[in-house]
């Protein structure tokens, strides 16, 4: 009976022993397996983030100009800021007392992170440039430049060229000591200079049509190149030693390499060409005044449609910012809880021309008023739910589906805004945006009724087909 406990004994141990050795067996191929995964299974990187082809415009409709960036990807052209709201975010963020409106746009940096802004008032005798981070909004140098006629910056954003009335030339680089550059030519007027991709080098045009190379490091001129084309002047330096140059005696435009002297006639009958500078588009005004953008790789447009030109305004292209920074985050836009109006004209062939189209961010719908007559009385009441700080609104005026139907349709010219807070304020609809005069306005909602139109061509119907507070 003892003999056969100890064999039950011995037995029992070796199990347990050969259950471990197999479990730390097992253990150690998981682990293998699991190492071997980790090491053939890398994880994926995130995918880059795409650029986007922004292109900066001035736009003029004989009351205000602005500047607004524009999405060129967007082919409805719905996508755009208003350089103003960007301005203004940015002299908020430096929390100084200067006013706002002395501050204008000078230009973006080559890679769109940057931006550039001159300060100009009647309390100082130099102009300052003021260079901002846009991902922190946060003021990064500036320049102090004395004279006021002109400085052009360099792609970075990094130096600075400007000139005085003798045509001497003067250099600063991050904002640190002014250098002197001397003279270019004998003293007449030069065309303002455009820096070369790395900001090493400057060119120029002189009074005989002949452009002119300026190298900064060795301060001197090392190039005059004489072209023959009368009204010539440089619209941009790009890549491999490429210039974009035009004529506004012939209206063409061409590409011209410095290094072989080699001149190509890029297009014919356009104006304010842009080219991104990778050189794969380029931006103009066709014969209409209407922007236009083709792929000069495949030599195809792509489309796009500007909605301020459709509703009378001229723009011009002006800068390409091809740039992965968020800056739709600069453009405020106050939601909507709930739109109602006093009337809307019934749906026609598909389209809807109900309260809710006034803020639904496609500028091609529309809300129209529906009574019989010009709609003078009729209203649209924006509520938001909860109480808000207007500072102003921008509105997208008329049916802004085509210039066509722009131009048949009725547009708002006086409105009365009502607010939640018993105040009434009347409005000249003169302009895009429309800051309120007396400062900010706290409301839970806006009520804007029709006080006056502008006649369109063929109908009597009034329309509004966007509207933003801010």
């Amino acid at each position: 009976m003892m003999q056969i406990n100890k064999i039950a004994l011995l037995v029992l141990i070796f199990s347990i022993l050969g259950g471990c050795i197999q479990s730390n067996g097992d253990q150690k191929a998981r682990e293998q397996n699991e190492t071997h995964a980790a090491i053939s299974q890398p994880k994926k990187p995130p995918p880059a983030k795409r650029p986007i082809n922004w292109l900066l415009f001035e736009a003029e409709n004989g009351n205000m100009p602005m500047d607004f960036l524009a999405d060129m990807d967007d082919p409805t052209g719905n996508t755009y800021i208003d350089l103003d709201d960007i301005i203004g975010k940015l002299h908020a963020s430096e929390g100084e007392t200067y006013p706002e409106y002395e501050l204008y746009l000078a230009g973006f940096s080559d890679d769109g992170r940057r931006i550039a802004l001159c300060r100009e008032s009647t309390e100082l005798n130099y102009l300052v440039i003021k260079i901002f981070d846009l991902s922190t909004t946060k003021k990064l140098y500036e320049f102090k430049v004395p004279s006021r006629d002109y400085a052009v910056m360099s792609p970075d954003l990094r130096k600075c060229v400007y000139t005085d009335d003798a045509a001497g030339f003067y250099y600063m680089s991050r904002g640190q000591k002014t250098e002197a550059l001397g003279r270019l030519n004998d003293g007449h007027y030069l065309d303002l200079p455009v820096f070369s991709p790395d900001g090493n080098q400057f060119a120029l045009v002189d009074r005989k049509h002949n452009v002119l190379i300026y190298d900064l490091s060795k301060k001197k001129q090392i190039q005059q190149i004489k072209l023959g084309i009368e009204g010539i002047q440089i619209e941009q330096w790009l890549y491999n030693d490429q210039l974009l140059l035009s004529s506004y005696h012939i209206d063409k435009s061409y590409m011209f390499n410095i290094q072989t002297g080699e001149k190509k006639q890029l297009m014919k009958a356009t104006e304010s060409p842009v080219l991104t500078l990778d050189n794969h588009r380029v931006a103009f005004l066709n014969s209409k005044g209407e922007t236009q953008q083709r792929n000069i790789q495949i030599g195809l447009p792509i489309k796009y449609s500007n909605v301020l030109h459709r509703i009378g305004y001229n723009v011009s292209p002006t800068q390409w910012v091809q740039t992965t920074a968020d800056l739709m985050k600069y453009r405020k836009s106050i939601p909507a809880q709930k739109i109602i109006a006093s009337s809307a004209l019934p749906d026609q062939a598909g389209n809807s021309y109900a309260a809710r189209n006034i803020m639904d961010g496609d500028a091609s719908t529309a809300w129209c008023e529906g009574v019989k007559g010009d709609g003078i009385g009729e209203w649209v009441k924006v509520d938001f739910g909860s109480m808000q700080e207007l500072k102003g609104f921008e509105l997208i005026n008329g049916l802004a589906k085509s210039s066509d139907t722009f131009q048949a349709n009725n547009r708002v010219k006086r409105m009365k805004l009502e607010f939640s807070n018993g105040q009434t304020m009347m409005v000249d609809n003169d302009f895009l945006n429309n800051e309120f005069p007396d400062g900010a306005v706290h409301t839970s909602f806006v009520k804007i009724t029709i006080e006056a139109v502008e006649k369109g061509s063929k109908y009597h119907d009034t329309c509004m087909s966007e509207i933003r507070f801010f």
